[in-house]
């Protein structure tokens, strides 16, 4: 096929957050994933979140007791992109926080490991979905359940305090495509019989600039775990769905190599006005308005954006599994 833009081949590498890219929109996914543009600004969420998961990692490995060895753990990823001037501008996300948020793992959740055994924690690789195609992963943590060696996986998320106890904030994990790809990393390491799923965990984090009826002011957090546990049933329903947006995806690629600039419009890749206001606002969302056929303005990216594709292939990961089918 010729392209209209330069070929890539990290197009070919996907993860179950370039397929949720896709769902949401296919136009955010070409600009994103196919053209590679970032805003040109740190992505504080995105950093934040991976120097909390280095905190429970540390927690989970060494116990929940070495709150300063996790903070350590934290700070030291975290400090790589966002120095100590910066941490009130993040409020409530920042160190602070997180520091009271690992004491409270350790006064609440102490017996987490007395209950289960951790078998891996940050394992990555390649997971199949059928005979030819793959998806990348990284999954935080394999665990044992004690009580009857159940296998799970807990994963970590970070959030905004008003929003864990939410519903819409629960409600997303159990048909998320990120949930069915870790179930399916479970099944391709353990016997179906004795993997249960995943438990998301999430920690919610306010700030309260005076006190309120019930409590000070100051750094607050919660703890939510949400059990999103599918049947092998559910699965089948997970793994068709997933082949079917590759597809789309492949058939949207194979749309652009017959696009050209001077086309009235950009005919692959379409418009899902129903998710511009999704997540604060789509970056790309001015764009949309702007270009009928974005093909002509794509060489480089506008002011305020930079190149880069997100590589999920490139992750350095503790425990590297390219896993199979298990039959």
């Amino acid at each position: 096929m010729t392209f209209p833009i330069k070929e890539q081949s990290i197009w070919n590498v996907r993860d179950s957050s370039k397929l949720d890219d896709f769902i949401s929109c296919n136009r955010y996914y070409f600009y994103a994933h196919i053209l590679g543009w970032r805003p040109d600004q740190p992505a504080h969420d995105l950093h934040f979140g991976s120097s909390w998961h280095k905190a429970r990692e540390h927690q989970l490995v060494n116990g929940y007791e070495d709150v300063q060895g996790a903070y350590m753990a934290f700070l030291t990823e975290y400090r790589k992109e966002f120095d100590p001037d910066t941490d009130e501008l993040y409020r409530p996300k920042d160190p602070t926080a997180v520091l009271g948020a690992l004491m409270k793992f350790a006064e609440e959740r102490e017996r987490d490991l007395i209950d289960n055994e951790v078998l891996y924690t940050e394992i990555g690789g390649t997971v199949p979905v059928d005979d030819n195609r793959v998806l990348y992963y990284l999954m935080d943590s394999v665990l044992r359940r004690k009580e009857d060696d159940k296998i799970f996986s807990w994963d970590h998320k970070t959030t905004h305090e008003k929003y864990i106890n939410g519903r819409q904030w629960e409600d997303n994990f159990f048909l998320g495509i990120q949930n069915g790809t870790y179930t399916h990393c479970l099944y391709c390491i353990f016997p179906i019989e004795e993997v249960i799923g995943i438990e998301f965990c999430g920690t919610g984090f306010t700030y309260l600039s005076r006190n309120s009826k019930n409590r000070s002011a100051g750094y607050h957090c919660s703890l939510k775990r949400v059990p999103a546990f599918k049947t092998p049933e559910q699965m089948n329903v997970w793994l068709w769905n997933v082949n079917q947006y590759l597809d789309q995806i492949d058939r949207e690629t194979d749309r652009l190599s017959f696009c050209k600039e001077d086309d009235q419009v950009l005919m692959a890749f379409p418009l899902n006005p129903g998710s511009c206001t999704k997540y604060r606002g789509c970056q790309f969302h001015d764009f949309c308005m702007s270009w009928e056929n974005p093909l002509r303005r794509c060489y480089e990216p506008p002011l305020g954006f930079r190149v880069e594709f997100w590589d999920p292939s490139a992750k350095e990961v503790k425990n590297k599994m390219d896993l199979e089918w298990r039959t």
